[in-house]
Protein backbone atom coordinates (compact mmCIF):
# COMPACT_ATOMS: atom_id res chain seq x y z
CA UNK A 1 0.00 0.00 0.00
CA UNK A 2 1.06 3.43 -0.89
CA UNK A 3 1.68 6.18 1.86
CA UNK A 4 -1.47 7.83 1.95
CA UNK A 5 -1.10 11.91 1.29
CA UNK A 6 -2.03 13.00 4.42
CA UNK A 7 0.41 11.23 6.09
CA UNK A 8 3.22 12.74 4.04
CA UNK A 9 1.26 16.15 4.07
CA UNK A 10 1.88 16.38 7.74
CA UNK A 11 5.07 15.26 7.65
CA UNK A 12 6.29 18.25 5.61
CA UNK A 13 3.93 20.41 7.80
CA UNK A 14 6.22 19.17 10.41
CA UNK A 15 9.18 19.20 8.98
CA UNK A 16 8.67 23.00 7.96
CA UNK A 17 7.29 24.34 11.05
CA UNK A 18 9.50 22.04 13.15
CA UNK A 19 12.84 23.74 11.20
CA UNK A 20 11.15 27.56 11.42
CA UNK A 21 10.45 27.08 15.07
CA UNK A 22 13.97 25.93 15.72
CA UNK A 23 15.82 28.90 13.32
CA UNK A 24 13.79 31.17 15.21
CA UNK A 25 14.30 29.57 18.76
CA UNK A 26 18.27 29.52 17.67
CA UNK A 27 18.20 33.27 16.95
CA UNK A 28 16.75 33.89 20.00
CA UNK A 29 19.55 31.73 22.06
CA UNK A 30 22.23 33.63 20.15
CA UNK A 31 20.91 37.54 20.79
CA UNK A 32 20.38 36.85 24.48
CA UNK A 33 22.90 34.51 24.93
CA UNK A 34 24.22 36.77 27.63
CA UNK A 35 21.42 36.62 29.74
CA UNK A 36 20.25 34.45 31.79
CA UNK A 37 16.93 34.15 29.56
CA UNK A 38 18.89 32.88 26.58
CA UNK A 39 18.97 29.06 27.77
CA UNK A 40 15.53 28.76 28.47
CA UNK A 41 14.69 29.09 24.50
CA UNK A 42 16.83 25.59 24.49
CA UNK A 43 13.77 23.69 25.13
CA UNK A 44 11.40 24.97 22.26
CA UNK A 45 14.51 24.83 20.11
CA UNK A 46 15.18 21.15 21.23
CA UNK A 47 11.04 20.35 21.05
CA UNK A 48 10.95 21.97 17.00
CA UNK A 49 13.99 19.91 16.00
CA UNK A 50 12.33 16.57 17.05
CA UNK A 51 9.30 17.97 15.17
CA UNK A 52 11.78 18.74 12.35
CA UNK A 53 13.37 15.13 12.84
CA UNK A 54 10.27 13.63 12.98
CA UNK A 55 8.97 14.85 10.24
CA UNK A 56 11.45 14.35 7.78
CA UNK A 57 10.82 10.62 8.63
CA UNK A 58 7.15 10.51 8.01
CA UNK A 59 8.09 12.86 4.56
CA UNK A 60 10.00 10.42 3.48
CA UNK A 61 7.43 7.78 4.03
CA UNK A 62 8.64 5.85 6.91
CA UNK A 63 5.70 5.01 9.61
CA UNK A 64 7.12 6.12 13.03
CA UNK A 65 4.91 5.72 15.77
CA UNK A 66 6.07 9.25 17.10
CA UNK A 67 4.54 11.10 14.36
CA UNK A 68 1.90 12.55 17.12
CA UNK A 69 4.28 13.02 19.68
CA UNK A 70 6.22 15.33 17.44
CA UNK A 71 3.26 17.40 16.32
CA UNK A 72 2.63 18.06 19.80
CA UNK A 73 6.06 18.82 20.27
CA UNK A 74 5.76 20.87 17.41
CA UNK A 75 2.68 22.93 18.79
CA UNK A 76 4.59 23.38 22.33
CA UNK A 77 7.57 24.76 20.58
CA UNK A 78 5.66 27.08 18.63
CA UNK A 79 4.04 28.54 21.29
CA UNK A 80 6.70 28.97 23.66
CA UNK A 81 8.27 30.56 20.97
CA UNK A 82 5.63 32.98 19.92
CA UNK A 83 5.33 31.43 16.36
CA UNK A 84 2.03 30.86 15.55
CA UNK A 85 3.37 29.63 11.92
CA UNK A 86 4.89 26.94 13.47
CA UNK A 87 2.14 26.34 15.96
CA UNK A 88 -0.30 26.63 13.15
CA UNK A 89 2.26 23.86 10.69
CA UNK A 90 2.27 21.57 13.84
CA UNK A 91 -1.60 21.45 14.39
CA UNK A 92 -2.80 21.19 10.60
CA UNK A 93 -0.02 17.81 11.02
CA UNK A 94 -2.26 16.96 14.05
CA UNK A 95 -5.26 17.38 11.91
CA UNK A 96 -3.88 15.52 9.05
CA UNK A 97 -2.74 12.57 11.20
CA UNK A 98 -6.33 11.98 12.18
CA UNK A 99 -7.58 11.08 9.24
CA UNK A 100 -9.18 7.88 8.78
CA UNK A 101 -6.89 6.80 5.87
CA UNK A 102 -4.04 7.60 8.08
CA UNK A 103 -4.89 5.66 11.01
CA UNK A 104 -5.20 2.63 8.75
CA UNK A 105 -1.67 3.14 7.58
CA UNK A 106 -0.37 3.34 10.74
CA UNK A 107 -2.18 0.43 12.10
CA UNK A 108 -0.79 -1.75 8.84
CA UNK A 109 2.57 -0.76 9.47
CA UNK A 110 2.77 -1.56 13.11
CA UNK A 111 3.27 2.65 14.55
CA UNK A 112 -0.05 3.16 15.20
Amino acid sequence: MEVPAAYKNAGLANLIGGAWNAFVAFGVVMSLIWFCVGILWLVPMGASGYSAYVGWQMYNGEATPAAKNASIAGIIGGLLCFNPLSAIASGFAMMQLGNDEVKGWLEQHGAA
